[in-house]
């Protein structure tokens, strides 16, 4: 059989793709046709049928009776025709790193929102023919057989290698005698040269970590664009990564650190899941959610790597890894549901919770990207404690490239404990138990000293003086169009004692207009959400609240409590154990 689609863009102003599949020696009676509901590598139910239309199917000219059996699927009886031509639209006009977008300077795709697949041949080898405006250029990881015409053995390689089409900017470079390809579309306050160096030691540094790099042509797709309109974030691919950063995010390097830290998460991922993955996560059932319990290993590690990996390139240095690390931590003490929720049961839940938040999330759910990377964190100080030095997390991934990457084949929770085991020499069950099943609180000072260094927490400082304590109310607060809606509250805390909820609109406290002098950062990455700040009201023990809820007027009072520290810091303990030296010295070896 022989699987052949086209991909135009006649109209791209009007956000319709028009695809064409032509199906050679087919043998069927009934040619079932499959959109993906969700997109790999990000667990969220997305129902990419809903975005096609005009859908025919025909034969010889003559059309065959395409009906829809359910919300992903189409059923084409082929009354014995083998050479069938399936023609459908796709509407495309949401530009993020999980959908795909047209419009009038370009096309990105995302390959699941966009070609079907035949039900029983997935494995089917396909070519793909696309018809570009003129003067358009195509970026993407797929095997080119010609001009504007690729190959891709089955349809997982067709839908995981993301496309490019446009005027965008291309910069190449070359690590290991491998082709590298920066697509920038957009433009903001970048710096391409320093963009394209700094890309090239993240890869060095991977390609030193793994010692090779396994692919041909490896392709980073930047979509720059502003961030309070589009999504930001980023996608792994085989051998590509598709990433949507806002286009003033290089420059300070405050927020430089984003965009790098961002690259080095989605490369990591090359590996870590790509090609060597949870049991679950492959072959992928594209209908349907797939559960697995190790999204915290999966994402939460690579979190960990795209961090750690900036220092060990010389992109940041020790103490700016500390102090974002010190900030994981923080964020995780400070929400309730950090202490409800297992790294298991984040993983599991992704589906529900992580992709479709509630305003109760804060106190019931944590991210396993936020656990994964402590837990990373937490591993990688003492597989280098157990062996005395000789072996990191670095040393645990090498063994499962070896043991996993080979016959393609995911790992199971059993499979991991058995990897560190092999390693280290030491059982990691207790560990599992207490920290991945369960969600125990961790003692983060501990952490710390296991690694020769001592954590502080407080409070920034006023005038040169760092305060004992800050009031608040347990507010967590969003700026919506220069309203402060209540955007969650902490559970237990002092705002939700005296009935504030989420979607109230503050309007003032101690009769004084509320506005940005009475909140603060959340935390340093969430740009968005703030704190309750009430310094000004710090010698009372309650303040009066006014607030909107449903267009009416409402006062309460609340009493103040001491807020949660601000920041925490980690420093050289001078009374560090030689055990800990030796953890602290492999630890941030480079």
């Amino acid at each position: 059989m022989k699987i052949q689609y086209s991909l135009e863009m006649s109209k791209p102003q009007s956000h319709f793709l028009e695809v064409t599949m032509r199906v050679e020696d087919f043998s069927d009676d009934t040619l079932v046709l499959t959109m993906p509901a969700w997109t790999p590598g990000s667990y969220e139910i997305m129902d990419f049928a809903r975005f096609v239309r005009n859908l025919h199917a025909t034969a010889d000219g003559v059309e065959l009776e395409a009906q829809k059996k359910d919300k992903s699927t189409w059923k084409v009886a082929t009354k014995g025709n083998r050479s069938i031509r399936i023609s459908y639209e796709v509407f495309a006009h949401e530009l993020d790193v999980h959908t795909s977008h047209l419009d009038s300077h370009h096309a990105f795709i995302n390959g699941t929102g966009v070609f079907f697949y035949i039900d029983g041949y997935k494995d089917q080898s396909a070519e793909l023919v696309i018809k570009p405006p003129s003067g358009w250029g195509i970026s993407t990881g797929l095997e080119k057989l010609g001009e504007n015409r690729f190959r891709a053995v089955n349809y997982d390689i067709l839908v995981d290698s993301p496309i490019e089409i446009g005027n965008h900017r291309v910069l190449n470079f070359q690590v290991d005698g491998k082709e590298h390809e920066i697509v920038l579309c957009g433009s903001g306050n970048e710096d391409a040269e320093k963009l394209k160096a700094d890309v090239k030691k993240i890869v060095e540094g991977y390609a030193k970590l793994f010692g090779h790099l396994p692919y041909k042509k490896y392709v980073f797709i930047y979509h720059l664009v502003n961030s309070e309109e589009e999504r930001t974030g980023g996608l792994e691919h085989l051998n590509s990564t598709a990433i949507n950063v806002d286009r003033f995010t290089f420059s300070p390097f405050e927020k430089y650190k984003s965009f790098l830290s961002v690259t080095s998460h989605e490369f990591f991922h090359l590996w870590n899941v790509k090609r060597i993955r949870p049991v679950e996560l492959g072959p992928f059932n594209y209908r349907e959610e797939n559960y697995t319990t190790m999204l915290w290993m999966a994402e939460g590690f690579t979190n960990f790597y795209g961090y750690l990996m900036l220092y060990r390139v010389g992109l940041i240095d020790q103490k700016e890894y500390l102090k974002h690390i010190c900030e994981s931590m923080r964020t995780h003490d400070l929400f309730p549901g950090s202490f409800r929720t297992s790294a298991s049961e984040s993983s599991f839940e992704t589906w529900v919770k992580l992709y479709k938040p509630t305003p109760n999330n804060y106190n019931n759910y944590v991210s396993y990207y936020l656990k994964g990377e402590l837990l990373g964190f937490m591993l990688n100080a003492r597989i280098i404690e157990a062996t005395n030095g000789s072996k990191s997390l670095d040393d645990f991934y090498r063994h499962l490239m070896d043991k996993f990457n080979k016959d393609g084949k995911g790992y199971t929770e059993k499979d991991v404990l058995t990897a560190l085991k092999e390693i280290s020499g030491k059982d990691f069950s207790e560990f599992f138990e207490t920290y991945v099943r369960k969600p125990t609180p961790v003692d983060f000072e501990a952490e710390m000293k296991r690694i020769g260094l001592v954590l502080k927490k407080g409070y920034k400082k006023i005038d040169d003086r760092e305060p004992e304590s800050k009031p608040s109310i347990g507010l967590i607060i969003r700026n919506s169009g220069g309203k402060y809606v209540v955007d969650g509250v902490i559970e237990g805390s002092p705002a939700e004692i005296s009935g504030i909820a989420p979607k109230d609109e503050l309007v003032a406290v101690e009769g004084f207009r509320f506005n940005e002098r009475f909140v603060k950062e959340i935390t340093e990455n969430a740009r968005k959400l703030k704190m309750d700040n009430l310094m000004d009201f710090e010698k009372r023990g309650s303040v009066k609240v006014h607030f909107f809820r449903d267009g009416e007027l409402h006062e309460t009072s609340c009493a103040l409590r001491p807020a949660f520290p601000e920041y925490y810091e980690a420093s050289e303990d001078a009374n560090a154990s030689p055990s800990a030296l030796t953890v602290r010295e492999k630890f941030f070896s480079r």
